[in-house]
Protein backbone atom coordinates (compact mmCIF):
# COMPACT_ATOMS: atom_id res chain seq x y z
CA UNK A 1 0.00 0.00 0.00
CA UNK A 2 2.88 2.36 0.76
CA UNK A 3 4.23 1.92 -2.79
CA UNK A 4 0.83 2.88 -4.21
CA UNK A 5 0.77 6.05 -2.07
CA UNK A 6 4.31 6.92 -3.18
CA UNK A 7 3.34 6.59 -6.83
CA UNK A 8 0.16 8.62 -6.25
CA UNK A 9 2.19 11.34 -4.54
CA UNK A 10 4.11 11.94 -7.77
CA UNK A 11 0.77 12.79 -9.41
CA UNK A 12 0.29 15.57 -6.85
CA UNK A 13 3.85 16.76 -7.39
CA UNK A 14 3.42 16.70 -11.17
CA UNK A 15 0.15 18.63 -11.03
CA UNK A 16 1.61 21.20 -8.68
CA UNK A 17 4.79 21.62 -10.69
CA UNK A 18 2.83 22.15 -13.90
CA UNK A 19 0.60 24.75 -12.28
CA UNK A 20 3.68 26.50 -10.88
CA UNK A 21 5.42 26.54 -14.26
CA UNK A 22 2.27 27.93 -15.90
CA UNK A 23 2.87 31.17 -13.98
CA UNK A 24 5.82 31.87 -16.29
CA UNK A 25 3.57 31.58 -19.33
CA UNK A 26 0.42 33.23 -18.03
CA UNK A 27 0.26 36.73 -16.66
CA UNK A 28 -1.75 38.45 -13.98
CA UNK A 29 -3.01 37.71 -10.52
CA UNK A 30 -5.09 34.67 -11.57
CA UNK A 31 -1.95 33.03 -12.92
CA UNK A 32 -0.16 33.78 -9.63
CA UNK A 33 -3.02 32.34 -7.58
CA UNK A 34 -2.92 29.24 -9.78
CA UNK A 35 0.81 28.94 -9.09
CA UNK A 36 0.22 29.23 -5.33
CA UNK A 37 -2.40 26.47 -5.54
CA UNK A 38 0.09 24.43 -7.57
CA UNK A 39 2.77 24.89 -4.93
CA UNK A 40 0.34 23.67 -2.27
CA UNK A 41 -0.26 20.51 -4.34
CA UNK A 42 3.50 20.23 -4.86
CA UNK A 43 4.06 20.49 -1.09
CA UNK A 44 1.41 17.85 -0.33
CA UNK A 45 2.83 15.50 -2.94
CA UNK A 46 6.39 15.92 -1.72
CA UNK A 47 5.33 15.26 1.87
CA UNK A 48 3.80 11.95 0.77
CA UNK A 49 6.67 11.09 -1.58
CA UNK A 50 9.27 11.55 1.16
CA UNK A 51 8.07 8.50 3.08
CA UNK A 52 8.60 6.17 0.11
CA UNK A 53 12.22 7.10 -0.60
CA UNK A 54 15.59 6.15 0.85
CA UNK A 55 17.51 8.61 3.05
CA UNK A 56 19.29 10.23 0.10
CA UNK A 57 15.98 10.78 -1.67
CA UNK A 58 14.41 12.10 1.52
CA UNK A 59 17.14 14.72 1.92
CA UNK A 60 16.51 15.86 -1.66
CA UNK A 61 12.76 16.02 -1.06
CA UNK A 62 13.32 18.08 2.12
CA UNK A 63 15.11 20.69 0.00
CA UNK A 64 12.27 20.57 -2.53
CA UNK A 65 9.82 21.25 0.31
CA UNK A 66 11.89 24.28 1.37
CA UNK A 67 11.87 25.45 -2.25
CA UNK A 68 8.08 25.06 -2.35
CA UNK A 69 7.71 27.25 0.74
CA UNK A 70 10.04 29.87 -0.78
CA UNK A 71 8.03 29.74 -4.01
CA UNK A 72 4.78 30.37 -2.17
CA UNK A 73 6.38 33.38 -0.47
CA UNK A 74 7.64 34.62 -3.85
CA UNK A 75 4.23 34.24 -5.45
CA UNK A 76 2.58 36.11 -2.56
CA UNK A 77 5.06 38.96 -3.11
CA UNK A 78 4.13 38.82 -6.80
CA UNK A 79 0.52 39.61 -5.87
CA UNK A 80 1.61 42.86 -4.19
CA UNK A 81 1.91 45.81 -6.60
CA UNK A 82 5.46 47.03 -7.28
CA UNK A 83 7.01 43.95 -5.65
CA UNK A 84 7.72 42.09 -8.90
CA UNK A 85 11.49 42.35 -8.67
CA UNK A 86 11.48 41.13 -5.05
CA UNK A 87 9.20 38.26 -6.09
CA UNK A 88 11.56 37.36 -8.95
CA UNK A 89 14.55 37.30 -6.62
CA UNK A 90 12.76 35.08 -4.09
CA UNK A 91 11.64 32.76 -6.89
CA UNK A 92 15.19 32.56 -8.23
CA UNK A 93 16.35 31.54 -4.75
CA UNK A 94 13.58 28.93 -4.63
CA UNK A 95 14.59 27.55 -8.01
CA UNK A 96 18.23 27.28 -6.90
CA UNK A 97 17.20 25.37 -3.75
CA UNK A 98 14.94 23.21 -5.91
CA UNK A 99 17.83 22.54 -8.28
CA UNK A 100 20.02 21.39 -5.38
CA UNK A 101 17.15 19.21 -4.17
CA UNK A 102 16.88 17.60 -7.59
CA UNK A 103 20.62 16.91 -7.62
CA UNK A 104 20.24 15.08 -4.29
CA UNK A 105 17.10 13.27 -5.49
CA UNK A 106 18.99 12.09 -8.56
CA UNK A 107 21.40 10.21 -6.27
CA UNK A 108 18.52 8.24 -4.72
CA UNK A 109 18.40 4.52 -5.46
CA UNK A 110 14.63 4.46 -4.85
CA UNK A 111 13.74 6.05 -8.19
CA UNK A 112 15.73 3.69 -10.41
CA UNK A 113 17.53 4.48 -13.65
CA UNK A 114 14.40 5.74 -15.43
CA UNK A 115 13.60 8.03 -12.51
CA UNK A 116 17.14 9.41 -12.56
CA UNK A 117 16.75 10.30 -16.25
CA UNK A 118 13.52 12.05 -15.30
CA UNK A 119 15.33 14.05 -12.63
CA UNK A 120 17.85 15.07 -15.30
CA UNK A 121 14.96 16.54 -17.29
CA UNK A 122 13.75 18.31 -14.15
CA UNK A 123 17.21 19.81 -13.63
CA UNK A 124 17.20 21.19 -17.17
CA UNK A 125 13.69 22.54 -16.54
CA UNK A 126 14.83 24.31 -13.38
CA UNK A 127 17.76 25.89 -15.20
CA UNK A 128 15.32 27.15 -17.83
CA UNK A 129 13.02 28.44 -15.06
CA UNK A 130 15.92 30.34 -13.48
CA UNK A 131 16.73 31.88 -16.86
CA UNK A 132 13.04 32.74 -17.31
CA UNK A 133 13.02 34.57 -13.98
CA UNK A 134 16.13 36.49 -14.95
CA UNK A 135 14.74 37.40 -18.38
CA UNK A 136 11.42 38.53 -16.87
CA UNK A 137 13.30 41.42 -15.25
CA UNK A 138 14.54 42.69 -18.65
CA UNK A 139 12.15 45.17 -20.28
CA UNK A 140 10.57 44.48 -23.70
CA UNK A 141 12.16 41.21 -24.90
CA UNK A 142 12.24 39.65 -21.43
CA UNK A 143 8.57 38.72 -21.49
CA UNK A 144 8.75 37.01 -24.87
CA UNK A 145 11.96 35.09 -24.19
CA UNK A 146 10.76 34.26 -20.67
CA UNK A 147 7.48 32.82 -21.95
CA UNK A 148 9.29 30.60 -24.45
CA UNK A 149 11.67 29.37 -21.75
CA UNK A 150 8.72 28.71 -19.42
CA UNK A 151 6.89 26.70 -22.04
CA UNK A 152 9.99 24.56 -22.63
CA UNK A 153 10.42 24.12 -18.86
CA UNK A 154 6.75 23.16 -18.49
CA UNK A 155 7.11 20.39 -21.07
CA UNK A 156 10.31 19.11 -19.44
CA UNK A 157 8.68 19.12 -15.98
CA UNK A 158 5.81 17.00 -17.28
CA UNK A 159 8.05 14.37 -18.86
CA UNK A 160 10.54 14.50 -15.98
CA UNK A 161 8.00 13.73 -13.25
CA UNK A 162 6.38 11.07 -15.45
CA UNK A 163 9.76 9.35 -15.67
CA UNK A 164 10.26 9.63 -11.89
CA UNK A 165 6.88 8.00 -11.44
CA UNK A 166 7.81 5.30 -13.95
CA UNK A 167 11.06 4.73 -12.05
CA UNK A 168 9.13 4.27 -8.81
CA UNK A 169 6.77 1.81 -10.49
CA UNK A 170 9.61 -0.16 -12.04
CA UNK A 171 11.61 -0.27 -8.79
Amino acid sequence: MEKKETIKSVTYVLSGALLQMFNGIGDGWISTLTAIFGMILFFIGLSKLKTGLDTVGQSGVKLLIIAAILSIVGFVFDLIPLMGIVASLVLIAAFVVELIGFLKLKASASIGVVGKSGVSLLIVAMILAILESLFSIVPLVGGIVGSILSLAALILVFFGWCKVQEGLIGD
